[in-house]
C-alpha cells in the first residue's frame, strides 16, 4: 500500500467500511430483518441447485463451472449471486482463449455474504460495486435487477437481464492499453520482490520460511493505482509522448558510474536512463477524481509539484473513466520545464537536513524577522557571528547544494539579511568571497574553487540577492533521494560563503565581520 495521500481515501474508506459493516450484519440481524425468516420464501436448494433448476440461467451455470466458481457456491457459507440470464450472455463464447476475461466477468457478479440495500459491496474480483433501490426498483451497478432477493439455502440470487461490465482500474488499464507499452515496460521494470523479515519470522523471532513481497516504486511512492480504494487521476504518456519527452530531458540527467546498495556497479549511462524515466512519470498522478481539470486554480501532484491553472496539462488528452479514477492519455506531455524538472533549488540557511553544513570561526545564531521591517524566507535567517579572539580568521559557511542537473544553466545567488535587522544602529554591509565545489567533466572532485564575482558587497539597508555565478552549468547531475540524514554523503555540489572583511574594516565601520544569510538559490535560466 502506498504511504502517501491517504487523506484522499478517507471518505471512500468510511463509506466502504460502513457498507462492509452492514454487510456482515446482514448475515445475522439485518439479513433476518431484510429477507424475513419465513421458510416459504426461502428455497430448500442451495445457490447452484436453484440456478440449475432454471433453464433461463443455464449459460450462467455453465460459466460458473468453466471458471471454477461452481464448487465455491455449494459451500455452506453465504454468498450473493447476480445471476445473468441466457439473453444477457448471448454474445459470450465459452472457450480457453477468453478464460481470463470470463473469470473477471463472472467474479463481477458474485460477492461473499448477503447484503441489504443500499450497499457498496466487494465483488469476487476486488471491484467495489454499488447495489441500490430506487422507487421500488433494485439495481446492481447501473443495471436493473429483474428478479431481486431470491433466497436459497446458502445465499441470495438476484436475476439480471443485463450484465455489469468489468471496469479496469488505472494499473490494469496501463497493462492492457497498446498505446502505453513504453510506459508499461518501464513501470513493470521497477517491480521487484523484496524479502520480508516480518513475514518470515514468527513473534518469537523463529524463522518460518522465506517470504517475499511484491513491491513497485511507482505504486509505493506516487500512488497505489492498483488499489480500488485509492482514488486518483493520472496523465499517461502515449508512446509518442514518451519518446518526445525522453529526448527532451535526457541530457539533464547525465551521470557518473556508482555502486548500488549491493555494491553492484551501475554505469553512468544506466543511471542516466533510470533517472530520466523516473523524472518523466513523477508528476503524472493527482489525488482524487478530476472530472474537469479546467475548473481548478491549481493542482499538486503526489510528488509535490504544484501546477497553477493546470488545464493546459490535459489539453488534447483522451479521458478514460476507470474503477478507481480517471486516466488522461496524451500524445504530448504539456508540463512546463520549470514546473516539473527545471525548478529553482533553494537551500535555507537555518536548515541543515543533510547534516553537511560546515562553519568556520563563528557561532550560529538563528533569528526571526517577525516584527522587523524585513521579511526573510520562512521568516528565519542565520547570523554567523565572529568568535572573540579570532581577529585574523575569516567567518565562513559551506552549504550543500542537492539536486543539481547537468547541462542546465543556473544563476546562483546568495541572499543576505542586513545587519540592522538585528541591530538598527549597525549599518555596515558585508563583503564576501564565494567558492564552489563540484565534479568536473573528467569526473574529478573540485573543492572550493574561487568564483569571480563582479559585486561582492551587500546593501546595508535592504535584503541583498547577490549574484554569485551566472549561466553556470554542471557536467553531471547530482540528484539525492532517501532519508536526508543518510544521503548527505552523496552530495557533490557545495557553495562556500566567506566573509572577506578584515579586522580594520570592521573597526573603521566599513564592513561587518559577521554575516547574516537567508538562503542560497540556484535559478535555472530559460533560453
Amino acid at each position: 500500500m502506498t504511504i502517501i495521500n491517504k487523506i484522499l481515501k478517507i471518505e471512500l474508506y468510511a463509506l466502504v467500511g460502513i457498507a462492509v459493516l452492514f454487510s456482515f450484519q446482514a448475515c445475522n440481524d439485518a439479513f433476518n430483518e431484510h429477507y424475513s425468516l419465513d421458510t416459504e420464501m426461502r428455497s430448500d436448494l442451495n445457490l447452484i441447485e436453484y440456478m440449475q433448476s432454471r433453464s433461463d440461467l443455464g449459460k450462467f451455470v455453465e460459466l460458473l463451472e468453466f471458471t471454477g466458481y461452481k464448487d465455491t457456491l455449494t459451500h455452506s457459507q453465504a454468498y450473493t449471486v447476480f445471476a445473468l440470464t441466457n439473453d444477457a450472455l448471448s454474445d459470450i463464447e465459452i472457450n480457453e482463449s477468453v478464460a481470463d476475461s470470463l473469470r473477471l466477468l463472472v467474479a463481477n457478479h458474485i460477492t461473499g455474504g448477503t447484503h441489504v440495500f443500499p450497499a457498496i459491496i466487494k465483488a469476487f474480483n476486488g471491484k467495489y460495486i454499488e447495489q441500490q433501490k430506487d422507487q421500488g426498483v433494485f439495481y446492481y451497478g447501473d443495471q436493473k435487477i429483474a428478479e431481486p432477493n431470491l433466497l436459497t439455502k446458502n445465499g441470495v440470487v438476484h436475476v439480471m437481464k443485463t450484465r455489469v461490465p468489468y471496469v479496469m482500474n488505472i494499473w490494469e488499464f496501463i497493462q492492457n492499453q497498446p498505446s502505453l507499452d513504453s510506459l508499461r515496460t518501464y513501470l513493470n521494470s521497477i517491480s521487484k520482490l523484496q524479502f520480508s523479515p516480518a513475514l518470515s519470522y514468527d513473534e518469537n523471532s523463529v524463522f518460518i520460511d522465506s517470504v517475499f513481497v511484491a513491491s513497485n516504486k511507482f505504486l509505493n511512492e506516487l500512488g497505489d493505482i492498483d488499489d480500488e480504494l485509492f482514488l486518483s487521476s493520472v496523465i499517461l504518456p502515449s508512446n509518442t509522448a514518451w519518446n518526445e519527452l525522453y529526448g527532451k530531458i535526457f541530457p539533464y540527467y547525465r551521470s557518473l558510474d556508482k555502486l548500488d546498495e549491493d555494491s553492484t556497479l551501475i554505469t553512468g549511462e544506466e543511471q542516466q536512463v533510470s533517472l530520466t524515466k523516473w523524472s518523466m512519470i513523477k508528476d503524472c498522478v493527482f489525488g482524487g477524481l478530476l472530472e474537469d481539470p479546467a475548473t481548478k486554480d491549481s493542482l499538486r501532484s503526489t510528488s509535490g509539484s504544484v501546477f497553477k491553472n493546470p488545464a493546459y496539462l490535459f489539453e488534447s488528452s483522451v479521458k478514460h473513466t476507470l474503477s478507481n479514477g480517471h486516466a488522461y492519455v496524451t500524445d504530448q506531455m504539456k508540463n512546463k520545464l520549470t514546473d516539473s524538472w527545471l525548478k529553482p533549488i533553494i537551500v535555507e540557511a537555518e536548515s541543515d537536513i543533510y547534516q553537511k553544513v560546515v562553519v568556520s570561526n563563528c557561532k550560529l545564531v538563528t533569528y526571526s524577522t517577525f516584527g522587523s521591517q524585513f521579511t526573510a524566507s520562512r521568516n528565519y535567517f542565520v547570523r554567523y557571528e565572529q568568535l572573540p579572539g579570532n581577529d585574523f580568521s575569516k567567518v565562513s559557511v559551506r552549504f550543500p547544494i542537492p539536486n543539481t542537473l547537468a547541462n542546465v544553466k543556473y544563476n546562483i545567488y546568495c541572499v543576505f539579511i542586513p545587519s540592522n535587522a538585528i541591530n538598527p544602529d549597525d549599518t555596515r554591509p558585508y563583503y564576501a568571497n564565494f567558492y564552489l565545489s563540484y565534479v568536473d567533466e573528467e569526473g574529478n572532485t573540485i573543492t572550493d574553487q574561487a568564483l569571480t564575482v563582479e559585486n561582492k558587497v551587500t546593501n546595508p539597508d535592504e535584503i541583498t540577492k547577490l549574484l554569485v555565478a551566472e549561466n553556470y552549468q554542471f557536467s553531471y547531475c547530482n540528484l539525492i533521494s532517501g532519508p536526508a540524514s543518510e544521503v548527505g554523503k552523496d552530495i557533490s555540489v557545495y557553495l562556500k560563503v566567506e566573509n572577506a572583511a578584515r579586522t580594520r574594516d570592521e573597526r573603521n565601520g566599513t564592513y561587518s565581520r559577521s554575516i547574516a544569510i537567508d538562503y542560497i538559490i540556484l535559478e535555472p535560466v530559460m533560453d
